[in-house]
């Protein structure tokens, strides 16, 4: 017996040396194909969004990156021979569109001009080309073509606080397909116990054969007393699939996720109310269920959903919901050119209707910024090549006085450089350069219940720039939470 037991904890030693050993021999290869990114150039708006062997090299020497206004972690893939390199949008969505705005530093500190060849803002997602080819120590990872195991064992890779390029964490795999709260980056996301924290953002989350799982993408907090309290056993990674699709949809779509367009607004309300003493709020639902607000003309919702203004959605293919983010996200599961079913009610009668999908189409989101800003007669919207106007040209109603909180005179024409949402915390603002672009940005803001137009001048671009806040529900006490899809 006791042979026995000398035999087996010779094997439990052999095998953790080995295991230890696979790792480090992965991680030596894996290494070589992250980078560090970092943006030299900015706006102060948002856009719509090899070598192999011993890793030592890359602890040879710091990576400086103080003179780079944002700071990230990436990995790269290959495509057609071709390498680019994945990161989140948050950390190159303020960089200007031209040369020296975005470069990518290899494990030998070696500098590579790159820019975005596509993105998804809504995912937290782009994808990036480089401008310098890149050298040869510089690798490619692959995906996992694996489904994620709860458990499974994994790596964080990245570049935390953007201080300490390569640096490694461990841990496992401990829920799948969360949803975040937030206007964008909010499904498919993988829950692990790997350590990152800012500067992470972008990098990869590999398992043990030293595949790409998911990209490290967002932290999380817990409530404190005097702010927030960061959770570092709960940290957050984009699927895998959900990188691919992106990616494919990015190399073969002109840099554009495809997504299904179904022709319909749905809402949810919200009421707001404000402690003047302690300046908190509290949200409370005034409606159990999502509702059918408006349909698009000329859209595949309009006959079947015309006259089911004001219905309430219990199921969507299938699926039930009970708010705007479960809509949205069977929504995003529904492809273009295909059947989408919903159940709808009013006054306790139920039925199920079957829409066809077609595909989003930038001028989907022309239509939207015009109409939105256009259906108060007070406004007109218009646009030239990079360049999209707003002028006011009657007095207030008062109804308008509480959706349009503005400081614009009558008569004026003002330039629309942004949308979002400015407030006294700061400002988070996608930059404006066309009305898709208007579009895009009032489409994110809608689930808020509000957005903001940050405008300038347009006959003194040099005016400092004022933001004019709208609520879709016309009452600042009210939030209308509005998904358009």
């Amino acid at each position: 017996m006791k042979k026995i037991t000398t035999l087996w904890m010779m094997f439990l030693v052999i095998s953790i040396t080995t295991a230890q050993q696979s790792a480090e021999n992965m991680l030596d290869n894996v290494l070589s194909a992250v980078v560090s990114v970092g943006v030299y150039k900015i706006e102060g708006t948002k856009q719509e969004l090899g070598f192999r062997g011993k890793s030592d090299v890359a602890y040879d020497r710091m990576l400086d990156l103080s003179d780079a206004y944002s700071k990230g972690s990436g990995y790269v893939i290959e495509i057609g021979g071709r390498k680019y390199v994945c990161t989140n949008a948050h950390v190159v969505e303020k960089a200007k569109n031209e040369s020296g705005a975005i470069y990518i530093f290899s494990i030998t500190r070696n500098k590579y001009e790159v820019k975005i060849k596509g993105g998804d803002s809504f995912y937290d997602y782009a994808l990036l080309e480089f401008v310098t080819p890149p050298g040869s120590e510089v690798t490619s990872v692959k995906y996992s073509d694996a489904e994620p195991r709860v458990g499974q064992k994994v790596y964080a890779i990245g570049n935390p606080l953007a201080e300490y390029p390569y640096t490694v964490s461990d841990g496992i795999i401990s829920a799948k397909n969360r949803v975040r709260d937030g206007l964008t980056g909010k499904y498919g996301f993988i829950q692990s116990t790997a350590t990152i924290i800012w500067g992470n953002s972008g990098g990869p989350l590999v398992n043990e054969a030293g595949e790409v799982v998911g990209m490290n993408s967002q932290i999380a907090f817990g409530p404190e007393e005097k702010g927030s309290l960061w959770q570092p056993q709960i940290n957050f990674a984009l699927e895998a699939k959900i990188c691919k699709r992106l990616t494919d949809d990015i190399m073969y779509n002109n840099g554009r996720i495809r997504r299904a367009f179904v022709g319909v607004e749905i809402s949810q309300n919200y009421d707001v109310q404000i402690d003047y003493y302690t300046q908190k709020s509290t949200v409370k639902r005034r409606e159990d269920y999502p509702f059918v607000s408006n349909v698009f003309a000329n859209s595949p919702a309009e006959k079947v959903l015309e006259n089911k203004i004001g219905y309430s959605i219990y199921k969507v293919n299938g699926v039930d919901v009970r708010n705007m983010e479960e809509v949205l996200g069977a929504f995003e599961s529904t492809k273009p050119n295909s059947s989408l079913t919903m159940t709808i009610g009013k006054s306790g009668s139920k039925e199920t209707v079957t829409i066809y999908t077609k595909e989003l189409e930038p001028t989907r989101m022309e239509g939207l910024a015009k109409s939105m800003i256009e259906s108060d007669p007070s406004y007109t919207v218009t646009s030239t090549t990079g360049n999209v106007y707003i002028t006011y040209k009657q007095a207030y109603t008062n109804y308008y006085e509480q959706r349009y909180q503005s400081k614009w005179q009558p008569s004026n024409e003002y330039k629309v450089i942004g949308v979002g949402a400015v407030t006294d915390k700061g400002t988070d603002v996608w930059r404006v350069e066309n009305l898709s672009d208007l579009g895009v940005g009032i489409r994110f803001y809608g689930l808020a219940g509000f957005y903001d137009l940050v405008t300038t001048d347009k006959f003194n671009p040099q005016a400092k720039p004022q933001s004019t806040r709208i609520y879709l529900s016309g009452d600042q006490n009210v939030y209308k939470r509005t998904l358009w899809y």
